[in-house]
């Protein structure tokens, strides 16, 4: 068991911008991150309302996170967390590789997308299914395919596609697509994007090879090479099992100094219960919670 401080679980924009703080105060600590470093920048294609930038990339934004980390030493263990235990000395982070007793934790695990509840779905993943455009839009340049959901992440990526693909269904099961203004806009001038409203999936079909197409509840089938279910999100929560601090629909409750319900023990970015979960709102936060954090350990 290795002592630290704090330990950030999460590098995401919010764990890296409470990493780059607690470095600067000359604070011990780690960062784990169980995936990729960057959390959801790696899947922003278009960043247009990030201050300072006019316009970019969520991996342009990451790439310069990364320099600054590394700049100031910075370097992320990967590791994922299997539980939190309290302990006299504050708490036990035991991850699948190491483990650690520190003064605090900074939960920054963010959200993933909701998956596996159409039929098939996890049986394609890898080999047609997908939930991340800007990653995997590349394997399906000249093909046809589908997304399935209705938020601006939706929107977003079915414009991403259109780019690439030959054909791209945009399916939601509402009878209108709920999506930013502009983004309707630029989805109605896209010759190759098709909106399918009032419809359901009822089930994924393939071959050995992968997908070849969808089926729907109302006995309409459409071929397709390939589908991103975007339906919506999911916390990150469940190494918080053994602390229980206060959830609200999956999100972790936290006063306005991203404090918990449990003393020593902080939430930020996208897995916080907030009203705006955006770029700069979980960088705001990771400032926030290294800051009071800082103040709490050297009580």
């Amino acid at each position: 068991m290795e002592n630290t401080k704090i330990v950030i679980i999460g590098a995401g924009i919010a764990g890296l911008t409470a990493a780059i703080y607690l470095k600067r105060a000359n604070v011990d600590f780690v960062i784990l991150e169980s995936k990729s470093v960057g959390g959801k920048l790696n899947m922003i294609h278009e960043l247009e309302n990030y201050p300072g930038l006019d316009h970019g990339t969520g991996q342009e934004l990451l790439n310069s996170l990364k320099k600054q980390t590394a700049d100031l030493g910075i370097s992320v263990i990967h590791g994922s967390v299997q539980t939190i235990l309290k302990d006299p000395a504050g708490f036990k982070v035991i991850s699948d590789s190491f483990a650690y007793l520190t003064k605090a934790v900074i939960v920054a695990s963010g959200i993933s997308p909701k998956s596996n509840f159409i039929e098939n779905e996890k049986k394609y993943i890898g080999r047609g299914v997908s939930y991340c455009a800007t990653c995997d839009g590349n394997f399906f340049k000249g093909q046809n395919v589908a997304i399935y959901g209705n938020n601006d992440v939706a929107i977003e990526d079915a414009l991403y596609l259109s780019n690439i693909a030959k054909k791209v269904y945009l399916i939601c099961k509402e009878d209108s697509l709920n999506g930013a203004r502009e983004l309707l806009k630029q989805v109605m001038i896209k010759t190759n994007i098709e909106v399918i409203t009032k419809t359901t999936i009822k089930e994924i079909v393939g071959d050995d090879f992968g997908v070849t197409g969808i089926n729907f509840l109302n006995g309409k089938s459409l071929k397709i090479d390939g589908i991103f279910p975007l339906v919506g999100d999911k916390t990150s929560a469940d190494m918080l099992n053994n602390l229980k601090p206060s959830m609200n629909n999956g999100f972790i409750v936290t006063n306005e100094n991203m404090e918990t319900d449990i003393i020593g023990l902080y939430a930020i970015g996208d897995i916080r219960q907030k009203q705006l979960r955006q770029l700069v709102t979980s960088a705001s936060d990771g400032a926030i919670a290294a800051t009071l954090v800082s103040k709490f350990i050297n009580k």
